[in-house]
């Protein structure tokens, strides 16, 4: 994982990757209330780049009636790449109740 990781971050270009950190820093507050279509929050317990407060704030904050977060054990912010079965069977399943 790491190197797979490693690999991604040194393909980019200096100024490709510096452009994506300006970017990061200057997004929007998003008004999160005013998400009211289905919702669905898919969390890594050990993701260090998006906290679960955070995380929890989201998902708290959306207005949507149908809303669920769900929180990976031993997975961090890599969901798809660390845990690709169970990301897809928590969307498959979310998808199903709508």
């Amino acid at each position: 994982m790491k190197s797979f990781i490693r690999e991604l971050i040194i393909g980019q270009s200096p100024k490709g990757y510096a452009a994506l950190c300006l970017a990061i820093a200057n997004a929007p507050v998003i008004d999160y209330s005013k998400v009211t279509a289905p919702y669905l929050l898919i969390a890594g317990e050990e993701d260090k780049s998006a906290s679960m407060e955070g995380c929890e704030h989201i998902h708290a904050s959306v207005s949507s009636a149908q809303k669920k977060l769900e929180v990976l054990r031993g997975v961090g912010h890599w969901h798809c790449v660390e845990a690709p079965e169970e990301v897809g069977g928590l969307i498959g399943g979310f998808v199903q109740t709508l």
